[in-house]
């Protein structure tokens, strides 16, 4: 509870701080000093979570991380930390995250000179539109875009429908989209103030090649996703391997910190 403590301290201390250095760095017209800090943040982030808070996360599945953009992938989202590993790791990242979040003081004018990608919660055909317009900029730029299926932060073994908004980008980029696995949620649950000191793991899996159908594509995302997940939880958590569940959650899952597609979006 007191490495818990310490590590809560820095992380919304030292988040502020940052927040108030980048908001300083909005007016500049290149956003790469910005995308810069961001990375920063992101590794001390990581750095405290280990020598503070006691959490050991192994990146597995280097090689199947796209050594450059544009690349596309698609994580399960257990915790606000997945995003912030993945910032850590690939440099310049566009997470697709939901619109509400560009509205909040400091952080939304920050994500827009990042560049993130923006949707609405509403979802449907316009939002679609929105969203591969958005994505494009960023495929053009070169970068790595992350999209959450799921669009929820999810309890470990629980699993959301997946939506299909990673599906039209898939074809619309005609990218590969390489799956991300996790069991972070075991030391750092969704949005929990309480963090628990232990092992865990995000697993890179080998890409799913384009050109798939609608149907086919979903079918193996969800399946890849939930069955590597299954297995870092069973592993980490000792407990015998189960199956995710399929929960429907509500919406507002997703915040900064915790970059995601919109909660329960349509798309």
């Amino acid at each position: 509870m007191i490495r818990s403590l310490a590590f809560n301290l820095f992380f919304y201390g030292f988040t502020l701080l940052t927040a108030l250095v980048g908001i300083l760095l909005v007016p500049i017209p290149t956003p790469v000093l910005l995308r810069g800090l961001l990375r920063y943040w992101a590794r001390t982030i990581v750095w405290a979570m280990r020598w503070i808070g006691g959490m050991t996360v192994e990146l597995r599945g280097r090689a199947n991380m796209p050594a450059r953009g544009p690349a596309l992938l698609a994580n399960k989202h257990h915790s606000e930390s997945d995003g912030i590993f993945l910032a850590a790791e690939i440099p310049g990242i566009a997470f697709v995250a939901m619109q509400e979040l560009f509205r909040y003081p400091l952080i939304g004018a920050i994500l827009y000179r990042l560049q993130m990608i923006r949707v609405d919660t509403c979802g449907g055909g316009k939002e679609r539109e929105n969203l591969a317009q958005f994505a494009k900029r960023a495929y053009d730029s070169g970068r790595h875009i992350a999209i959450y299926p799921e669009g929820n932060l999810m309890e470990p073994g629980e699993r959301e429908r997946y939506r299909s908004g990673i599906y039209y980008l898939y074809r619309d980029l005609d990218l590969p989209v390489t799956p991300v696995a996790t069991s972070l949620g075991l030391l750092w649950n969704r949005r929990d103030w309480w963090k628990k000191p232990g092992r865990a793991a995000i697993e890179f899996l080998p890409a799913i090649e384009s050109g798939l159908d609608k149907k086919t594509f979903m079918r193996r995302l969800e399946e890849t996703i939930e069955a590597a997940s299954d297995r870092l939880i069973a592993e980490f958590s000792g407990r015998p391997h189960a199956p995710s569940q399929l929960v429907l959650r509500s919406q507002g899952q997703t915040g900064i910190g915790r970059p995601a597609t919109a909660p329960r979006a349509t798309l």
